[in-house]
């Protein structure tokens, strides 16, 4: 690919400082369109040579599996947004006096590139000169990323003129595992990054990549018709699900996905599975929360906010919440059903309008005792 294909990739996914900006919504940590997988539009004339470029091509990115990861929990005052584009996973960050700096995860299977060449298009946004290869051992630090050595650039950009001169600072971490480049960054305020950054720091520690398809992610696009939904991997269960629901092709690690009813009055249900407890229950109840606007839970308040329910057998909890829809920014309720599975958990949602979700819940609990093996 072109570089400055690669170059339009990288903006397209918010690899480059672009600002803290509200994010749409995409509802789980996982990239929603391989990087790569198509030509991107045309490059806007005059951009600098020598950007990165993939070392794939488009077909071979398409037909890869889609990279995601996981983590244990976020820090504190870090509030997860649902992802758009390219990303994995979205975080907004909130300071003092109105401030905020956003976090973000990013996978490309496959990007080339030099550090020169990706520090030097972060300088660029910053409004820096571009540095020489003489100049970036000066630059790059060691840190630990999903429990391996990996690299970090850290940039302060040259202060602002006008009302606020407040400078932007960027820090990215790089790591490159299994043919998958992996960016993490953050960015912000000057001082709101420097306060951040040891939680920044810990929380890479704890993330783990996955650059193929896992236990949760199907190996093919399921048919768009009602009834059971066929095994798509080895120990996956087959739904019957209500006629009046619509089969849509799966996400990126959804095993099953459908969508009830039309325009505002519609809500959607969704499978996933993940190893473990997908990070923790607390974490996953912070993200659902998050998902409708909710502040995260006390935690004490994890056991009554998911509650057992026996119903599903030993071990598994519902949860029930209302807010706002952060995409449609209209009410809407969740339900959730958490059910334990041999060395994992089976994740299944119910997110919509409130009265959709209300007349669907029964169905729902319903679809979920039909799993069969």
């Amino acid at each position: 690919m072109k570089p400055t294909t690669a170059l339009a990739a990288l903006a397209s996914a918010g690899l480059l400082l672009t600002g803290c900006q509200k994010e749409e919504i995409t509802v789980y940590r996982v990239p929603k369109v391989p990087p790569g997988a198509g030509e991107a539009p045309a490059a806007t004339p005059g951009l600098p040579p020598g950007k990165p470029a993939p070392a794939a091509g488009p077909a071979a990115a398409a037909s890869a599996p889609r990279p995601h990861a996981h983590w244990d929990k976020i820090p504190a005052d870090w509030r997860e947004v649902p992802a758009t584009q390219s990303r994995a996973a979205s975080f907004v960050i909130t300071g003092p006096n109105k401030t905020s700096a956003e976090a973000a995860i990013i996978a490309f299977p496959g990007m080339g590139g030099t550090d020169l060449q990706f520090v030097n298009l972060w300088r660029q946004q910053l409004g820096l000169a571009p540095l020489t290869e003489d100049d970036l051992p000066k630059l790059v630090q060691p840190a630990i990323i999903a429990g391996a050595d990996g690299k970090l650039f850290d940039l302060t950009g040259a202060p602002k003129s006008g009302g606020d001169p407040a400078a932007e600072r960027i820090i990215v971490a790089l790591q490159k595992q299994d043919g998958v480049s992996w960016f993490i960054k953050l960015t912000g305020p000057a001082a709101l990054v420097e306060k951040q950054k040891p939680a920044f720091l810990s929380f890479l520690k704890t993330l783990k990549f996955h650059a193929g398809a896992d236990e949760a992610e199907p190996s093919a696009t399921a048919p768009a018709s009602a009834g059971p939904v066929p095994s798509q991997n080895a120990g996956q269960p087959a739904w019957t699900a209500p006629a009046n629901w619509k089969q849509l092709p799966p996400g990126a690690m959804q095993a099953a996905k459908y969508t009830v009813g039309e325009g505002k009055a519609a809500a959607e249900v969704t499978a996933v599975f993940l190893g473990g407890m997908g990070g923790g229950l607390k974490a996953n109840l912070d993200r659902w929360r998050g998902q409708i606007g909710l502040a995260p839970s006390a935690a004490n308040e994890v056991d009554q906010q998911a509650k057992p329910f026996e119903a599903l057998g030993s071990g598994a909890r519902i949860v029930e919440i209302s807010g706002t829809d952060t995409k449609a920014g209209a009410p809407a309720d969740m339900v959730v059903l958490v059910v334990p599975s041999g060395a994992g958990t089976w994740f299944y949602k119910l997110m919509g309008e409130k009265s959709v979700v209300a007349k669907e819940k029964n169905a729902f609990v319903a679809f979920v005792k039909s799993a069969k093996p």
